[in-house]
C-alpha cells in the first residue's frame, strides 16, 4: 500500500526537470506488488485488488504501469499468473521503469474517419426504421444486419504511424535502446527469468473461450445500437514511450 505522507503541507518530489511528481514509495510498493503477483504469491483478483491503492496516484510512471499491466490478466476468473514469455519480459521492463529514474512522454490525437460516418450513417437507418415498426422486442432483431456492420468496424482502423524501429516490441515501452541501457546504469534492478512451467496454463478450456467469444458476438448483433453510437465519436489513439531522465 503507497506510504502516506506525514506532512499534508509537503510539496511532493519532483524530477529533475520540475515536472511530474515522482512518489518513490509508491514505486516501490507497486513493484513489490508487481513481484509478488508474477512470483504466484497473490492471484489476479488479489493482484487487482492491490492496484486500486496505486490508481489515483498523480505519478504519471505509475499511472502508466497500473494502466499497462490490466490488459494482462483476467479480472472475471481468478488465476494464477498465466503469460508468455514476450509478456514476462515486458513486465520485466515495467519493472525498471519503477526502478529507475524514468519519465513519460505521452501523445493523444483524435481521428476523423469515413468510419465515424459509416456508423452515423446506419444508426440514422436504424433509428427510422425503428421508428416505422414501432417499439417491442422486434428491434432486437433488426438491430442484427447493423450489428454486422459494427463488428466490420471494430476491425477497421485509421492508418498507424510506421515505426522504423525494428527492435520496438523488445525494449517498449522504452523510446530507444539507449534509454533502455540507461534506466538499467540507473539502478539497481536485476531482470528474473521467464519460469517455463507457467508456460503451459491457461485460463479457461478452448471450450469456454470459444463459448464466451460467440455470446459476447451475440449480445454485440442484438444491441448493435449502443457500439455504433460509440463507434460515431473520433477514434482517439495514445502513443506513451519511457524516456531515462
Amino acid at each position: 500500500m503507497p506510504a502516506l505522507q506525514l506532512n499534508p503541507y509537503e510539496r511532493p518530489e519532483t524530477n529533475a526537470q520540475g515536472a511530474d511528481p515522482i512518489d518513490s514509495p509508491s514505486r516501490e510498493s507497486l513493484a513489490a506488488t508487481i513481484r509478488a503477483f508474477l512470483a504466484s504469491d497473490i492471484t489476479a483478483f488479489e493482484f487487482d485488488a492491490q492496484l486500486d491503492d496505486f490508481r489515483s496516484s498523480k505519478d504519471a510512471v505509475i499511472q502508466h504501469v497500473v494502466e499497462a499491466v490490466w490488459f494482462h490478466y483476467d479480472d472475471c476468473d481468478d488465476h494464477r499468473v498465466c503469460m508468455s514469455k514476450a509478456e514476462w519480459d515486458y513486465f520485466q521492463r515495467l519493472l525498471l521503469v519503477l526502478s529507475a529514474d524514468c519519465q513519460i512522454d505521452k501523445e493523444t490525437e483524435r481521428i476523423w474517419s469515413l468510419k465515424q460516418l459509416v456508423a452515423a450513417a446506419s444508426l440514422c437507418v436504424f433509428a427510422i426504421l425503428a421508428f416505422q415498426i414501432g417499439w417491442g422486442t422486434q428491434l432486437l432483431i433488426l438491430a442484427i444486419p447493423f450489428g454486422f456492420v459494427s463488428i466490420a468496424l471494430s476491425f477497421w482502423h485509421a492508418p498507424a504511424k510506421r515505426c522504423n524501429d525494428p527492435f520496438q516490441p523488445i525494449i517498449f515501452p522504452f523510446a530507444t535502446f539507449t534509454d533502455l541501457a540507461i534506466a538499467y546504469q540507473s539502478s539497481r534492478f536485476r531482470k528474473t527469468q521467464y519460469p517455463k512451467h507457467i508456460a503451459d496454463r491457461t485460463l479457461r478450456s478452448p471450450f469456454m473461450t470459444a463459448f464466451w467469444q460467440i455470446y459476447a458476438y451475440v449480445i454485440w448483433l442484438i444491441l448493435s445500437p449502443v457500439p455504433l453510437l460509440f463507434q460515431m465519436l473520433p477514434e482517439t489513439r495514445s502513443q506513451t514511450c519511457v524516456k531515462a531522465a
